[in-house]
């Protein structure tokens, strides 16, 4: 029983708040497809979805039948609408700036003065 309940739920939601009750209009599809070959015998059926789906739209005397056709017009409006707006992110990463290496060699005639005061020496004899 609550399988049944859950998938009766989940279909009228579906069929509430989706396109997908056109799909309900698939008899109107063909039907209308019946009436265009009746017309013309030699019409296919990707003729006629060229005819009224890829083509612009013409109004012609038939034209009331071709809105009742499946995903012909969109009416399902949802009440909770969201619509998230992403603009691209644009970085740009700076090439590593070289910091040139200065060596400085300690001789005796460059020797740093800081060196006698420095705590680890060499035993002296006094």
């Amino acid at each position: 029983m609550k399988r049944f309940t859950g998938i009766l739920l989940l279909s009228l939601h579906i069929l509430a708040f989706t396109e997908c009750h056109q799909l309900l209009r698939i008899p109107y599809l063909m039907q209308h497809f019946e009436q265009h070959c009746s017309g013309d015998p030699g019409m296919s059926f990707s003729v006629f979805i060229k005819i009224h789906y890829l083509g612009p739209v013409i109004v012609t005397d038939d034209f009331k039948q071709d809105q009742q056709l499946p995903f012909r017009s969109m009416d399902c409006h949802m009440l909770n609408t969201t619509v998230c707006i992403y603009e691209p992110v644009t970085f740009e990463i700076d090439p590593p700036v070289e910091v040139p290496a200065v060596f400085y060699c300690y001789n005796e005639t460059n020797k740093p003065q800081f060196s006698s005061f420095d705590i680890f020496q060499p035993p002296r004899q006094v």
